[in-house]
């Protein structure tokens, strides 16, 4: 059948369904999808027949452009997909797949009690999920994406296996490097979880001494120079960026698309979240298949080289 995966999120987002994707290529599918220009490229040109990519408007605003969404329904239609797997929770996601026979999407219960009458009049079939951050913390998000498609394949969980998860974010991967960087991810959603720009600053310092690469996403290149006190490197595309994480030994980084990638391409992560809810988010969030520690942000501000030396050495 021709699959088509709607995904108008984030990288990690889109990250968290590469063991539906590669469950759905075993079961011989065709797998399209619907991105956004936030994580367009993500994953490799052998792992989807076609990407529809829509260009977001600009925050506050919601949306797309309209010039991206006709062109996107245009190729869809052309594409003549029998199945649409509907991921993300925007209307717009849902209008993209109309006039697909099969749809599947989610609904929340009696959480939302007019939206979710709303999806089921978008769909074929419901399948329910939680948003609660407390009641999530039995299922990880992959196993949570996975069930859009458990009538479509064959298996009965998601896979961990980093062989088969690698290549569908890698076209040609190699193997990985023992004399890789540590990466460090840097951005706002450190300050944004709740760690102070002095435990990063001493987080960098402690690693000097080995060999550190530090990345972050264009537009916060700048302020992370400023903050760190050491170049940051940048990535034009988001496949050198994935390309990037491939060849690290480790990846250090707030609970963000980094560690979502990185842990479908079996790289180690010291991955931190915020305080509040920590256990249910490590549960529902922790990269997927590769070796990794959690901290809290408040922990990992306390002690920010004790506690990195003492993951990277455990893996």
């Amino acid at each position: 059948m021709r699959v088509l995966l709607v995904r108008l999120d984030g990288v990690g987002d889109a990250a968290v369904c590469t063991p539906l994707i590669a469950a759905l290529r075993a079961a011989g599918h065709a797998v399209g999808v619907a991105l956004t220009t936030r994580n367009a490229g993500l994953f490799a040109p052998t792992a989807v027949e076609a990407e529809h990519v829509l260009e977001r408007i600009a925050w506050p605003a919601h949306g797309s452009t309209p010039e991206s969404t006709a062109l996107a329904r245009a190729q869809i239609a052309e594409q003549g997909y029998d199945v649409a797997l509907i991921a993300s929770e925007e209307p717009e996601a849902y209008a993209l797949a109309r006039g697909i026979p099969q749809r599947i999407g989610f609904t929340t219960g009696w959480m939302r009690p007019l939206k979710n009458l709303w999806v089921r009049r978008e769909v074929t079939s419901a399948v329910t999920r939680s948003q609660r951050v407390r009641s999530g913390a039995a299922a990880h998000e992959v196993e949570v994406m996975f069930r859009l498609g458990t009538t479509l394949v064959a298996d009965a969980a998601p896979s961990v296996d980093t062989e088969q998860l690698r290549p569908m974010l890698r076209a040609n991967p190699q193997p990985a490097r023992e004399d890789g960087a540590i990466v460090l991810q840097a951005g706002a959603k450190w300050a944004a979880i709740g760690v102070p720009q002095t435990a990063l600053r001493e987080l960098v310092t402690a690693l000097g001494s080995r060999r550190l690469r530090v990345i972050a996403a264009p537009a916060e290149r700048d302020a992370a120079q400023a903050q760190l006190g050491v170049p940051v490197e940048t990535f034009a595309e988001l496949r050198d960026w994935v390309a990037a994480l491939d060849t690290a030994a480790a990846v250090i980084t707030p609970d963000s698309g980094a560690a979502h990638v990185a842990g479908m391409l079996g790289v180690p992560v010291v991955d931190v979240f915020p305080d509040a809810h920590f256990a249910a988010q490590c549960a529902r969030w922790r990269p997927w298949a590769s070796p990794s520690a959690q901290y809290p942000a408040s922990t990992f501000g306390g002690a920010p080289a004790k506690i990195t030396e003492a993951a990277l050495h455990a893996f």
